[in-house]
């Protein structure tokens, strides 16, 4: 029985290591496409900065507000398209400075509050697991196996323990 127990348990810490190990290589590939979309919206922007930069000396703002003042509704939800793309650009550079710059446990945090789920879909569609190669990725697939172990030995001995303290209560009740 302790053979099995120790077997299972094995499995349960390779299981934890492979899971955690996964979602370092997830957090890289959605880097990869958030910096690929990252990329499209400033060539977006760059195209209405080039039509500022002719008709609005250079300042995206006027072109903005002369579309929103548009009495065409096509004309100033274009230009609401703008502000939006303007600010997607200016979000998205800050969102990939901590992604590509920050350690693993503050990437995780971050991506808590400012996932683009559409791009973590995306993501998750097209993902290949992998294993990245860097010691931050290692000690958190190691945290993932002890972690599983933890629960594994957790499940087993906690029923077994409350069933022995039941038993001596019992016992102690009887020898009274």
């Amino acid at each position: 029985m302790n053979l099995i127990k120790q077997l299972v348990d094995k499995i349960f810490f390779a299981t934890g290591v492979i899971l955690f190990l996964q979602l370092p290589h997830f957090i890289d590939q959605y880097t990869q496409r958030v910096g690929g979309y990252s990329e499209s919206q400033n060539q977006q922007l760059d195209k209405y900065l080039s039509i500022a930069t002719n008709g609005y000396d250079g300042n995206i703002q006027k072109l903005i507000e002369s579309f929103k003042n548009s009495k065409d509704e096509a004309i100033r939800k274009t230009g609401e398209n703008i502000e939006e793309v303007q600010l997607d650009v200016r979000d998205l550079k800050e969102e990939l400075n901590v992604l590509e710059t920050e350690g693993l446990f503050k990437k995780i945090l971050f991506l808590t509050t400012h996932t683009r789920f559409d791009l973590a879909k995306g993501t998750l569609k097209s993902f290949q697991p992998g294993v990245p190669l860097n010691l931050w990725t290692f000690v958190y697939g190691l945290f993932g196996g002890i972690l599983f172990s933890m629960f594994f030995n957790g499940v087993i001995f906690l029923p077994k323990k409350m069933i022995q303290k039941r038993q001596l209560k019992r016992s102690r009740t009887f020898a009274s």
